[in-house]
């Protein structure tokens, strides 16, 4: 049993950590993090002297205040140090053990894991992290946030790594204090703040050895870097943080600025993008392909930004995904989105086409344009049944498609191309087809296979639209215009 109880904690921040503490209220009451401190507390807690201060600092915070919120804790072990990470694993259960405070501490073989999805050690590591983080709260009622103890010296250290990569504004500007249902109370309190109260005051810890060599280019930012701009201030750290406070509130701005121009527009076209402030237009490529899970470097959205007179142009991204740009609307879109595949059998009567809020309709009955009342686009055409071989299906279009009508065989592909039906929209047009082959594409010609007209028993077909909403609806050829 570790000698830690909560009177010395009590002790500790009436003492040595007296300034510490004020210092991590007021950032709670700056950041408008109390609220999420009273909806219960989740702390990653590693048993290092930041995690220790943090999971000290919640315990008196909430004594002092009387608040009755729920403290929990979570240790994972990454599976990096062997021995010693199952001793830090014993310290933290120990530790929690002695305050009451209930741990769930797992094991992750992150090597293995950064092995397998192609991620440094370092990023495996954080994703599992946060991922065990939000599975432990996930359907809680008692705990809603999670608390880390990053600080002023990891989000230092941060920028300047960020800085050196060549970063825009979002990587010099730190580890935000707030993200998401994630909170970081020690952002203001520098490490060597931390373990000098620690130390002076006898409050146990553990230390990762790997934190002490100089191979890790974060650890040679801390040991040599940052110490040697004390040459030229007395307090680097607390001027990177407030360079770094300067540079997250503009970007703070830009960002408020680009979600009011997805709020006000509906459609991204290729003319507002070129009318955008550059660095306004970087970030709202940016979005557009976080959207999807893809990625957006500036060499990337240069070489798009040069494209951008045209109005129809492709351009692969990183992560499987393509910015697009189409009769002027522009999109990011994963590469699998455009397989759009379906295939309906179509009888007489009034065929459902779920998904895509569309109907079909076979009828005796030339009056079948009621349906136009409740679907906002509607067309219909004569069929002849003489024509018809077998049975009646929808589909896409396919390469090499052709529907003879007007006296000549017409390539399905040319018909699109000609009518400028932008790529995107081609295989949501309902391809109408028999066991010889194309019937009607909805907006051109019916096949006529030279029935002569008193040989025709007419039936007649009326595809059905509901527009809304715009990604799940199947088109008719003649929505476009040449």
């Amino acid at each position: 049993m570790y000698p830690i109880d909560l009177s010395k904690i009590e002790e500790f921040f009436a003492a040595s950590a007296s300034d510490i503490y004020n210092t991590i209220v007021e950032t709670i009451e700056n950041k408008s993090m109390s609220s999420m401190i009273k909806s219960g507390v989740l702390v990653g807690f590693s048993g290092g002297a930041d995690s220790v201060m943090l999971l000290c600092f919640l315990i008196e915070y909430r004594r002092r205040t009387g608040m009755q919120f729920e403290i929990l804790c979570s240790h994972i072990n990454h599976c990096i140090r062997g021995d010693e990470a199952d001793n830090d694993e014993a310290f933290c259960q120990s530790f929690c053990d002695s305050l009451g405070i209930e741990l769930i501490a797992e094991k992750y073989n992150v090597p293995e894991i950064a092995n397998r999805n192609y991620q440094s050690i370092e990023e495996a590591a954080r994703n599992v992290r946060y991922s065990a983080f939000n599975k432990i709260i996930s359907g809680r009622n008692d705990i809603r946030c999670i608390a880390v103890a990053h600080n002023m010296s990891d989000s230092v250290e941060t920028v300047i790594f960020n800085i050196l990569r060549g970063s825009g504004a979002k990587g010099a500007s730190g580890i935000r204090p707030i993200r998401d249902n994630v909170i970081r109370p020690l952002i203001r309190i520098s490490k060597k703040d931390i373990h000098s109260v620690m130390d002076k005051f006898g409050i146990p810890y553990v230390t990762d050895s790997t934190n002490l060599s100089d191979d890790y280019t974060r650890n040679y930012i801390r040991h040599e870097v940052i110490p040697s701009f004390e040459r030229i201030t007395a307090d680097p750290e607390r001027m990177i943080s407030r360079f770094a406070d300067n540079i997250r509130s503009d970007e703070d701005f830009i960002s408020s600025y680009v979600d009011n121009i997805f709020s006000i527009n509906k459609v991204i076209t290729n003319e507002l993008l070129l009318s955008l402030h550059y660095s306004v237009y970087i970030r709202v490529l940016s979005r557009m392909a976080e959207k999807v899970g893809a990625s957006m470097s500036h060499r990337i959205a240069a070489d798009i930004h040069s494209l951008l007179e045209k109005n129809n142009f492709s351009y692969s991204l990183i992560g499987k995904a393509s910015f697009v740009c189409e009769r002027g609307e522009c999109r990011v879109t994963r590469n699998s989105d455009e397989d759009v595949d379906f295939c309906f059998a179509v009888n007489e009567g009034v065929n459902d086409l779920s998904p895509f809020n569309a109907i079909f309709v076979v009828s005796k009955d030339k009056e079948i344009n009621s349906y136009s009342n409740v679907y906002k686009i509607s067309i219909q055409a004569n069929l002849s049944s003489a024509i018809i071989i077998g049975s009646l299906y929808l589909r896409p279009k396919k390469d090499g498609d052709t529907v003879y009508y007007g006296g000549m065989t017409h390539k399905v592909k040319k018909l699109f191309s000609d009518r400028k039906i932008p790529m995107s929209k081609r295989r949501l047009i309902p391809v109408l087809c028999d066991d010889k082959g194309v019937v009607w594409v909805p907006g051109f010609g019916v096949r006529d296979d030279g029935i002569l007209k008193d040989q025709r028993e007419d039936k007649y077909v009326l595809l059905a639209i509901n527009e809304s909403p715009e990604g799940d609806r199947l088109y008719s050829a003649s929505e476009f215009r040449t």
